[in-house]
């Protein structure tokens, strides 16, 4: 589990790194409860979502917490299959550059400039 909750952060930093400058907020920490990201789209109606490494990443807690609201969901991969979910963005967050390719670049990029400071 440690090691999914690794990934699932390099996975909202990754987001971050890309969407910040399409009007993304990243939401780390208990900043906003049980969201990961929220942007306001061309009416102004505020987007909400979580964010996951896997599509059994999530516990009973976390998907209550979306009942009755308009908390969108989002999972990087599958866990039962060999594929990924990057096709499944939602669609205020495609065709920003979001790819698993860019995703493991990121890391690589990240691990390697993490490690340089120490």
């Amino acid at each position: 589990m440690s090691a999914e909750n690794c990934v699932g952060a390099l996975l909202e930093r990754y987001l971050d790194s890309v969407l910040r400058t399409e009007g993304w907020h990243w939401c780390c920490g208990d900043f906003v409860k049980a969201v990961d990201f929220i942007n306001q789209d061309e009416d102004g109606k505020w987007i909400a979502l979580q964010v996951k490494n896997r599509d059994n990443s999530e516990n009973s807690s976390s998907s209550a917490i979306r009942n009755g609201t308009p908390i969108q969901k989002w999972f990087r991969s599958f866990s039962k299959k060999p594929k990924t979910n990057w096709d499944n963005l939602p669609p205020a967050m495609r065709n920003k550059g979001l790819s698993e390719e860019g995703f493991l670049t990121f890391i690589e990029n990240y691990i390697s400039s993490a490690s340089g400071s120490l």
